[in-house]
């Protein structure tokens, strides 16, 4: 069976614990809703179009997208903003680390990402 090269984000204090995708697929038994390894489908996850294994670029573009989006919000909602999609800030708390999942895994990856 194919596995897809990814990058999640590791929680830096936790064992074993991931960034959730978003809250409707976070592990409601952890207070930060933080993922484990055995539901890793749904961590957020950053992988390639041509699912070659991504690089220090990909997890930057990722980081300029959120860095766009940041100052979208804060442009147009001010400084009370809520701006959850902010991924110099879960780097605080996070390191991204590179893990290979299921094509199964993927799928549902990708479903996640849509919401």
């Amino acid at each position: 069976m194919r596995k897809i090269p990814v990058i999640a984000l590791k929680n830096k204090s936790k064992g074993n614990r991931f960034l959730a995708a978003n809250m409707d697929v976070g592990d409601w038994s952890d207070p930060e809703l933080d993922v484990s390894l055995d539901d890793i489908e749904n961590g957020f996850l950053i992988w390639r179009k041509d699912l070659e294994k991504p690089t220090e670029e990909d997890l930057e573009n990722v980081k300029e997208e959120s860095a766009r989006h940041k100052k979208y919000m804060l442009e147009k909602f001010g400084k009370n903003a809520i701006v959850s999609y902010d991924v110099e800030g879960w780097l605080k708390h996070y390191k991204p680390i590179h893990l290979e999942i299921t094509e199964e895994q993927f799928e549902i990856a990708k479903d996640n990402a849509e919401l």
